[in-house]
């Protein structure tokens, strides 16, 4: 089976910010960096308690504040950052065909970077997002393919019928979105 993709920005952008919110450690990251703000504000406060009643309130509202607010702050900074890192490091992709060939033993990829072939057993994983499919393999890379790029409705079937590895796991969240 063959499929020509041509992946803009907010293909890779998608791929990173799905990676990112399914990495434990990132994730990890983002909990404690709110929580990291919003208690530096209420210890802040607690400390002007007997001093100054007004900064007492006032680093306990900007605590109450950055509990409510932080994660949807955190999510603009987070795309922000790998839209730049996008543009800096995979702009030379964007825009450009890419012509993947599934086989039984090996994945053929040809694009602008030049030629590689894939054996299907590094193949670990097939995510399945509204948008997108992405072809996890065991080195932590991914091929991105557009469900626009896609003709079959039932892409994920014929891949494992053509990889016949039982053992990728296949993963649909057809719901997912950056949060």
């Amino acid at each position: 089976m063959i499929v020509k993709v041509v992946l803009t920005e907010d293909d890779f952008l998608t791929h990173l910010l799905y990676s990112a919110s399914k990495n434990r450690r990132s994730k990890a990251n983002r909990r404690r960096s709110w929580l990291v703000v919003s208690g530096c504000f209420f210890i802040i406060g607690f400390l002007f308690k007997d001093q100054n009643t007004f900064y007492s309130y006032y680093f306990a509202a900007a605590g109450v504040i950055s509990l409510i607010f932080y994660p949807f702050y955190q999510r603009y900074a987070y795309k922000k950052h790998y839209r730049k890192f996008v543009l800096d490091k995979l702009s030379y992709r964007i825009g450009k065909e890419c012509v993947i060939d599934f086989q039984q033993d090996v994945i053929d990829t040809k694009d602008v970077t030049g030629e590689s072939k894939i054996n299907v057993s590094e193949v670990s994983e097939i995510n399945e997002i509204g948008t997108h499919y992405f072809i996890r393999l065991n080195t932590g890379d991914a091929l991105v393919i557009p469900k626009s790029a896609v003709t079959t409705g039932s892409f994920v079937d014929d891949l494992l019928a053509i990889f016949q590895n039982p053992e990728i796991e296949v993963t649909k969240e057809l719901d997912w979105r950056w949060k």
